[in-house]
Formats: structure tokens, C-alpha cells, sequence
């Protein structure tokens, strides 16, 4: 992370990866607004009349990229915005939301700013630049609801913009963007779910970023602690990060923020994102087959198993999330053998194909069947977006929010 006299004392311009190279995208549809506010640039010239043609069919061909009817073949496309307020919206059909995760869809959305199309890997990429505060403007309506109270938004979007700026994981700097749009950074779908309510939550917060020790915070955060916020240690087995500690999530009388006494889970979809799944978030109870877990890990181990002899956990932090898994296992050749996942994130995936919720389980087995009775959504680490919710609904303003979840912390403007 970068100490404060090294960040933007301005606005910056953002890339987006819409479309990265995982997701195979060889065939293209986009959907122009307003024709006349764009123009297609290549390294060779710029192409101004695209005049009428509000959609546009791009497929990759030979490792070139053409748009159908113009007979334009090249390795870089940019479809730029060329108003002066920034105006107009470039609509994408078949984006993938939720990339590798068990509520994976395609979606169609719309984007403000321009779009770079390159070919990368034999696959069409698709990179979104846009100025930073209308970015966060589409992350806090993709994140959660627009429906979200005034104090819950300003909150999202300053640890967004927080996120974001303090750039600790930079997960994507190969193929040149700052961040892509899903789960794996942050949620960023598009302006189709915003609202003069969430865009004023947004520009109230303009420039504002929480710090600690004079750099910006690595604010992390999940759907559902389920009542305790993990270390951030257990979950990236990195150094302790003063801030990200461990705390309880409760209010004066105990009761957790993000229970259903005070987030009535029957209201929750509401305020959740509108590709979040409708289950019950705060506790859980998730059934899976032997079998199932067994073909997972004869995926991994490339080894023949029988079945599972026992899954015991060695670590547990303070969330109750499980951080060690010993999985012991018989072979088809009655030896036994164990494994031992040392990743919360590895763990949810080994024991459901479907991705557990959390790995804050208990394991329960009848016959041939896991029971695992969980809490929680998410890894737990940082601010717990329902537990934000909860507070806001109960008159919490968002820098009492902020200082709840990130202990130690302080805010700060960069720019106005």
C-alpha cells in the first residue's frame, strides 16, 4: 500500500475488465444509446460516422477482432465517448456475473465512459475506463440494493473507493485493468440499477477514503459475518492488519447486526444484489451427498477413494469459519489417507460443488449424507455488508459504521 502523498489528488480514470480472458467470449453484441455521442478508434484512424448503427456485432476472427459492416479487422477497438458530459451508455449482452461461483449467470448491462475491445489469449477482452466516482456510483447498486438506506450506501461506496485506491491485491495488472467486474474485486454491473437516491449517497461521499497509519485501508468485506468478523490473518495467512481484527458484531444488547431480529431476512431480498441468492444468510443448513465431496477430491488428489473416514477441523478462528480441514479418506485400495486445506476459500469449494456459504460450519453426518449448519456468507473479514445494513437501520450514520468495523481507523478526503 501507498503512503497518502502518493494518491490522486484528482478524479482518475478507472479500467474495468468487462470481459476477461476466462470467460471464452469469442462473438460480441453492444448496444449504443445515442450513436452520435461515439466514435470507434484504432491504432490506424478513427471511424466518427458510426451514425445510425446503435448495435454492433463484434467476432474474433483469426485472432482479429472485426465489427460486421464496417470491415474493420484489428487487434485494439476502443468505442469512445466523445460528449462532453460523459453521456450516453454502451450496452453488453452476456456478461458473466457471479465468474466461477455456484450462482454464475449471464447478464446484459449498461456502461458509462468507453470501451477498449482487445484480443488476449485467442479471447475477446472487454475493458470499461471510467472516472472513478461514477464507477463507485454503479458498485453500491451492485454490491446491495439501491433501496439501501442514505448511510448503508455512503459506507459501501467509501470502502469501495477505499479498496480500490489502496490497490494491496492487484489481481489483474496483466492484462492492464485496475480491477474486473465481479465477486473476485468488487461488483460493478453497470448504471441499469442506480437511482438519484444512490448517486446523491454517492457524491456525498466524493473523494473519501478511511486510512490508517497514513495509508489507505485494505478494506475488505463480505456479505455476512454471521455475528463475529474473522482475522484477517486466518483467512490470507498474511501478517496482522491492525484494522481487520476480529470483532463482534453486536449491538447494546448483544443482539448481532446482521441476525434476522434486526435484518428480517424475509424483507433481505430487497437490499441485496439483484444477482444474490434468496437464502438465509445469517444461519444455514446445507445438505451434500459423500459422494459428491468424494469426486471433488478425487479431482484434486487424482486418486481413487472409497469413502470419507471423517472431516475434522484443526483450526478455527474466531468467527467459528474453519481455517484448517483435515479430510481423512479411505482408497479404493483400503488405504487411508488424509489431506489437510488450509484455505477458507478452499474449503467452502471442497465440499460443495455448489460453494459453501461459509466455511463457519458445523459437520454432522447421517448415513451417506454431510449436514453442515453454517453462519454466515462470505469469508468474514471487514465490514459485514448486512451487519452495515443493520446499523443503518437503526439510525447508525455511516463514519459510526465505518469506525465499528475498521478499528483504529480514520477518515480522509482526497479530492473534492
Amino acid at each position: 500500500m501507498q503512503s497518502l502523498d502518493l494518491r490522486p489528488k484528482k478524479e482518475p480514470l478507472i479500467k474495468v475488465g468487462l470481459i476477461l480472458p476466462e470467460d471464452k467470449t469469442e462473438h460480441l453484441m453492444v448496444k449504443l444509446s445515442d450513436p452520435s455521442l461515439y466514435e470507434i478508434r484504432t491504432n490506424e484512424r478513427n471511424y466518427p460516422s458510426i451514425q445510425s448503427r446503435k448495435n454492433l456485432h463484434l467476432s474474433l476472427i483469426n485472432n482479429k477482432i472485426r465489427i460486421n459492416d464496417l470491415k474493420i479487422q484489428l487487434n485494439n477497438i476502443t468505442i469512445s465517448n466523445i460528449s462532453k458530459d460523459n453521456n450516453g451508455s454502451i450496452t453488453i449482452n452476456n456478461l458473466i456475473a457471479g465468474r466461477g461461483f455456484h450462482w454464475e449467470k449471464k447478464i446484459s448491462r449498461s456502461f458509462w465512459g468507453s470501451i477498449d475491445i482487445k484480443c488476449i489469449d485467442s479471447r475477446l477482452v472487454v475493458i470499461n475506463e471510467i472516472l472513478l466516482e461514477k464507477y463507485l456510483a454503479c458498485v453500491s447498486t451492485s454490491e446491495m440494493s439501491a433501496k439501501c438506506p442514505s448511510e448503508f450506501l455512503k459506507t459501501q461506496t467509501i470502502i469501495a473507493r477505499s479498496w480500490l485506491l489502496a490497490n494491496h491485491e492487484k489481481k489483474h495488472s496483466s492484462l492492464g485493468i485496475d480491477v474486473c467486474n465481479d465477486d473476485c474485486c468488487q461488483r460493478y454491473q453497470g448504471n441499469d440499477n442506480i437511482s438519484e437516491h444512490s448517486i446523491h449517497s454517492a457524491n456525498s461521499t466524493r473523494g473519501v477514503v478511511i486510512i490508517h497509519e497514513n495509508k489507505i485501508c485494505d478494506t475488505r468485506y463480505s456479505k455476512s459475518c454471521g455475528g463475529i468478523t474473522e482475522d484477517y490473518e486466518n483467512v490470507w495467512q498474511g501478517s496482522l492488519v491492525p484494522y481487520l481484527s476480529s470483532i463482534n458484531d453486536i449491538n447494546n444488547d448483544q443482539v448481532p447486526f446482521c441476525s434476522s431480529k434486526i435484518v428480517d431476512e424475509k424483507k433481505l431480498k430487497n437490499y441485496i444484489g439483484n444477482v444474490d441468492e434468496t437464502e438465509k444468510y445469517f444461519r444455514w443448513e446445507k445438505r451434500v451427498n459423500e459422494s459428491e465431496i468424494i469426486e471433488l477430491l478425487e479431482n484434486k488428489q487424482n486418486e481413487k477413494i472409497d469413502h470419507i473416514v471423517e472431516l475434522k477441523p484443526l483450526k478455527i478462528g474466531k468467527s467459528k469459519r474453519i481455517i484448517n480441514l483435515q479430510i481423512s479418506y479411505l482408497l479404493k485400495e483400503k488405504n487411508k489417507k488424509s489431506i489437510i486445506i488450509d484455505s477458507e476459500y478452499q474449503i467452502r469449494k471442497i465440499l460443495s460443488k455448489s460453494f459453501l456459504f461459509s466455511s463457519a460450519i458445523k459437520i454432522d453426518k447421517v448415513k451417506n449424507e454431510f449436514i453442515f449448519k453454517g453462519r454466515g456468507w462470505g469469508h468474514g473479514v471487514g465490514l459485514c455488508q448486512i451487519g452495515a445494513l443493520g446499523m443503518a437501520f437503526s439510525n447508525y450514520d455511516s463514519s459510526e459504521i465505518l469506525a465499528h468495523y475498521y478499528k483504529k481507523s480514520k477518515i480522509y478526503r482526497l479530492y473534492k
